[in-house]
């Protein structure tokens, strides 16, 4: 296996992931879809369990992002999509993969009660809420107004580098078999030197969720998730690249 190295494409490379993510997504569409109905359905599940259940939905999250770029990746090169794919983490890297979500699930403890020490404001309690403002009352509503911007504006400070450290670390386990520390950094260290082109992807992407969320009974979302996915493996592939593949 060659040495990695990461590259820095220009600002304009996150248009091309979202290209190339709905690409990879049009080759199979349907399985696309239908995998990611699958995995709402079993997160939804897990949801319900009292205690446990939104901690398991941390901890298996880098296994269904881990199915999902081994499913680019073989839909890539032109493997056929199946739903085979979503149990490709628990084949390879279970371990590692196991300690990235924990270390996940722990961090966005950590985090949301120091949002809550620090502003006042629950995240969890904010995000239920917001789903649903219709049932809140003039004085939740209130509260909720006076809190969420210093909790969501302190919430999104300490939650980035948590993203950019756990966004390719899936697929650097996967597909370089890096141990769990390693992957972390390196999804970390690749963000922050890519910053311009993620930001101006994630914007982008941004816009594609709002759209998606507006399309009744999820079904926007059937697309946008997977394509979201695909244009991470987009954006991994452009960004970590064989040591001599970066050589002038």
């Amino acid at each position: 296996m060659l040495p990695l190295t990461v590259a820095r494409p220009p600002t304009l490379a996150g248009m091309a992931w979202i290209r190339e993510g709905w690409r990879l997504f049009m080759l199979a569409p349907v399985p696309w879809t239908g995998m990611t109905a699958l995995v709402f359905l079993v997160l939804m599940a897990l949801g319900f369990l009292p205690f446990v259940g939104s901690l398991l939905v941390h901890i298996l999250s880098p296994f269904v992002v881990a199915g999902f770029m081994a499913a680019s990746r073989g839909g890539d090169r032109g493997e056929p999509v199946t739903f085979v794919y979503l149990g490709a983490g628990w084949r390879e890297g279970r371990d590692a993969l196991l300690a990235i979500g924990i270390v996940y699930m722990l961090a966005t403890l950590l985090i949301f009660y120091l949002v809550g020490v620090f502003t006042g404001g629950d995240l969890e309690a904010l995000f239920r809420q917001a789903q649903n403002p219709g049932a809140l009352t003039q004085e939740q509503a209130e509260r909720m107004v006076a809190t969420a911007l210093p909790a969501l504006g302190l919430g999104t400070l300490l939650l980035a580098p948590l993203l950019m450290a756990t966004w390719f670390a899936p697929a650097l386990v996967m597909f370089e078999r890096f141990p769990p520390g390693r992957a972390m950094w390196w999804s970390l260290w690749a963000c922050a030197v890519n910053w311009r082109p993620i930001l101006y992807y994630s914007l982008l992407l941004g816009m594609g969720g709002v759209v998606a969320v507006l399309i009744p009974f999820g079904l926007g979302l059937l697309v946008f998730v997977p394509w979201t996915l695909t244009s991470t493996y987009a954006a991994y592939r452009d960004i970590f690249v064989p040591v001599e593949d970066s050589a002038p």
